[in-house]
């Protein structure tokens, strides 16, 4: 194991670090934030008592005295919210991306234990507007801009180690949230911490409003009687789109005495690897090939799945055994299955144990149902009863297929990003034939997708299957190729705000019916209001091999995700598997008709034996309409059938009658 100084320890769920194989991305531009921030946090267990506690600050009674504050420019200053200021402490941002205005969120405060006696906010999105979009850039303040909120002196002396610890909610576009720590009164600060850097929270992304900050800091301040700290909004950083913005709060801060026995989850590089990895993963068949991560697994196309994590001995004492186990728990609350990982046999303090060892067996779903996976880091002081590091996520298995996990992070669309977007795809992985219907195929009933409520009522979107195979980044899709299934939808005043089925069966309710492979569901947008806005849910829990997800900017390049962004990680697109068991080609009494000849170069003739008016549809094996009439008949006549147009192949004819009886059969046309 590899000695490492762990600069940020939580307690919420982390994000997935980038693949390493990420190809082409873009600047992401600011967003307004719909969705509520999903990044959950636990209370921790530790052995801490109240005589624990070194020293601590609540802001009950505003900014202390003795704290000072240092800003760049000087008028960027962080804000004291408590039951008497203006706004009080019911508000959290008043910018105009993060806050009230324009953007439907309520400028949500922190949750923090002692919230409603008042908490400090760094509130960059109104600084640099003024909460108007109006004025974006035109603030007090505007971005790039530094705030610095300094302690009073502590003294640690006699105190053979702190842990900081303090509650936070924070939102970023382009900004760094820092601790910086001085042993001699504020004189020098060589020493920084990195709160929640942009492999735990990404650009455009949030922490839980009740989120956690913990990092042992004994090495630092251990004996020292001059201590100060520093917070540190730092938004210097820039892009193509800007600088700053968005918000951090803070509140009940504290130094408390280590514990001796707890592990911690981590995000970390293991030797010998070159990247970082997320404190938690999830391997579907084995990563074979950029397999995507299925949270909604369709149960006709399950594979292996195998789970790690790196853990960190954050207590200070020596641990052995360390491993991790994951828990597969129903909707009954039944534990229906454990997988461990193999041990660690001993692990120092301030030592990581790498997911290159702490990646479990393989567990393969085999019934339909919600489940909820639980991971938990153990070793022979810290049992799966009493560990502190348990984080659950959830697993959804039935006839859906999505990378989502239902739990929204943020929306995309047609104003996101450089240029915009135009068009996204997700993978899915149709290997596995339905077997109860034809030998080779799958059946689909069509597509979820939840659309913002922002999302003009009157827009189009088609929804395209392209065969992945000759995807290139920045190209796309082969010129020379087609889609093998369109089907283009109009959207109407209930699609937005609503998980919305765009429905693949034909007119009489077949399914679609494509052969196995690995394919690309693409929605391209078609907005047709001006400015027109199209905006899709999107689940950050998990990031997604670099073919799982991609989207098409306005100039017409295809990319995957952004640069240090989980705006676009796990779009809210699902695709409906069908039962092909329950399909058949309908016969009723319709009365007879015949086609002839059949095969034939698309011309011949279709004789009805009784007179009446009839619908004529022609559909290809795909479900796609190709021709249609309308006829009025007399008893024995022959319509003339003109399909010379069709590329050879099996197509499906179907008559229908004004009593609402078919009849299907299948049409070969060979030139």
């Amino acid at each position: 194991m590899k000695r490492t100084l762990l600069l940020c320890l939580t307690l919420s769920l982390s994000n997935s670090a980038f693949s390493q194989n990420k190809q082409a991305s873009l600047d992401p531009s600011p967003e307004f934030q719909e969705a509520k921030a999903i990044r959950r946090s636990a209370a921790a267990l530790t052995e801490s008592t109240s005589q624990s506690l070194i020293w601590s600050e609540d802001f009950s009674s505003g900014i202390p005295a003795g704290w000072s504050q240092n800003g760049t420019p000087a008028l960027a200053l962080w804000e004291y919210r408590g039951p008497n200021t203006i706004p009080n402490d019911t508000v959290g941002s008043r910018g105009c991306w993060a806050g009230p205005l324009q953007s439907g969120n309520l400028g949500d405060p922190i949750l923090s234990p002692t919230a409603s006696n008042g908490f400090m906010i760094f509130d960059s999105d109104f600084l640099h507007s003024n909460g108007d979009r109006a004025t974006n850039g035109q603030g007090t303040v505007p971005a790039p801009h530094v705030g610095r909120l300094r302690t009073d002196t502590i003294d640690l002396s006699g105190e053979a180690g702190a842990e900081l610890t303090f509650h936070t909610y924070a939102r970023r576009f382009q900004s760094a949230w820092l601790v910086a720590i001085s042993t001699n009164g504020g004189v020098t600060f060589p020493d920084t911490l990195e709160v929640f850097p942009t492999s735990e929270v990404a650009v455009n992304a949030s922490t839980a409003q009740n989120a956690v900050y913990r990092s042992n800091i004994s090495h630092i301040v251990a004996n020292e009687a001059a201590v100060v700290l520093e917070f540190i909004f730092d938004g210097n950083l820039s892009n193509s789109n800007g600088s700053g913005r968005y918000y951090w709060m803070i509140d009940d801060i504290e130094l408390n005495r280590p514990p001796a026995n707890q592990l911690v989850f981590t995000r970390a590089t293991a030797p010998g690897t070159s990247s970082e990895a997320p404190a938690h993963d999830i391997i579907y068949n084995g990563g074979a090939n950029g397999y995507p991560k299925y949270l909604n697994l369709a149960l006709k196309q399950t594979v292996p799945i195998e789970f790690d994590s790196n853990i960190y001995n954050y207590g200070s004492q020596s641990q052995t055994n360390v491993r991790l186990e994951v828990e597969v728990w129903d909707a009954n609350n039944s534990l229906i299955n454990t997988l461990v990982s193999p041990a660690i046999s001993s692990l120092n303090p301030l030592d990581t144990a790498y997911y290159t060892t702490l990646t479990t067996t393989s567990w393969t779903p085999s019934v339909a149902g919600d489940y909820r996976l639980v991971y938990k880091a153990t070793s022979d002081s810290i049992s799966s009863a009493t560990t502190t590091a348990a984080d659950t996520f959830n697993l959804f298995v039935g006839d859906g297929y999505s990378l989502d996990d239902a739990v929204v992070a943020n929306y995309f669309g047609t104003n996101t990003g450089t240029n915009g977007m135009i068009a996204f795809g997700v993978m899915c992985s149709l290997e596995q034939e339905d077997t109860a219907g034809d030998p080779g195929f799958v059946y689909l009933q069509g597509v979820d997708i939840l659309l913002s409520c922002l999302t003009d009522s009157t827009a189009d979107i088609e929804i395209a299957i392209w065969d992945t195979l000759d995807f290139e980044f920045n190209r796309g899709y082969p010129p020379s190729s087609s889609a093998i299934y369109r089907k283009a939808f109009t959207l109407d005043g209930s699609a937005p705000c609503n998980l919305t089925n765009f429905s693949f069966e034909n007119a009489q309710g077949e399914p679609l019916k494509i052969p196995t492979g690995t394919y690309h569901v693409v929605a391209n947008f078609f907005p047709n209001a001006p400015a027109g806005v199209i905006r899709v849910a999107n689940s950050a829990t998990w990031n997604q091999p670099s073919l799982a997800s991609v989207f098409q900017n306005q100039n017409g390049d295809w990319f995957s995700q952004f640069t240090n962004s989980t705006t676009f990680v796990s779009p809210l697109i699902r695709l409906v598997t069908s039962d092909p068991s329950t399909i058949s080609i309908v016969e009723e009494s319709l009365a007879d008709f015949s086609v002839y000849p059949n095969p034939s170069t698309g011309y011949g003739f279709v004789e009805f034996t009784e007179a009446g008016s009839y619908e004529l549809s022609v559909y290809t094996m795909l479900g796609q309409e190709v021709h249609k009439k309308s006829l009025n008949l007399n008893a024995n006549e022959k319509y003339e059938l003109n399909l010379g147009h069709l590329s050879n192949g099996v197509y499906l004819l179907n008559i229908s009658n004004s009593n609402g009886e078919s009849k299907t059969v299948q049409l070969t046309i060979q030139n």
